[in-house]
C-alpha cells in the first residue's frame, strides 16, 4: 500500500510541475498577446488598418443581375460599398462608373439604355 502511494503521490507531483511550466508559459503568451492587441488598438484608433490593404488584396463583388429580390440588390450594395471602401473610391461619379461595370444580364441593359439616352438628349455647345 506504501508503494502505491509513493506511486501516486510522485504522479501528483509530475503532473503539478507539468501545470505550473504550462501555466507559465501561457501566461508569457498571454502577456505578449496584450501588446498586440494595444499595437492593434491603436492602428485602428489612427486608421492605419485601412490604409494598409493592398489594392491587389480587394475581391471585385460579384456582378448584379438585375433579379427583383431584395435581399440580391442589398448584398450587392454591401459587397460594392465595401469593394469602395476597400480601393478608397470616394467619388461618387467613380463609385457609379464603377459599379456599373458590375451589372450584368438585364440590369446592365437598363443600365445601357438609361446611359444612353441622356447622352442623345444631351445638347453639345
Amino acid at each position: 500500500m506504501s508503494e502505491r502511494n509513493d506511486t501516486l503521490e510522485a504522479m501528483v507531483m509530475n503532473l503539478k510541475e507539468e501545470i505550473i511550466v504550462t501555466m507559465m508559459a501561457l501566461s508569457i503568451r498571454i502577456d505578449e498577446l496584450e501588446v498586440e492587441l494595444a499595437l492593434c488598438r491603436a492602428a485602428v484608433g489612427k486608421g492605419v488598418l485601412s490604409a494598409a490593404l493592398n489594392n491587389e488584396d480587394v475581391l471585385e463583388p460579384k456582378g448584379f443581375v438585375g433579379t427583383r429580390s431584395a435581399c440580391n440588390m442589398d448584398n450587392f450594395l454591401w459587397r460594392i460599398e465595401n469593394y469602395f471602401r476597400a480601393k478608397g473610391i470616394t467619388d461618387d461619379a467613380v463609385k457609379v462608373n464603377t459599379a456599373s461595370i458590375f451589372l450584368t444580364d438585364i440590369a446592365f441593359l437598363w443600365w445601357r439604355g438609361r446611359t444612353t439616352n441622356k447622352r442623345q438628349h444631351e445638347i453639345e455647345t
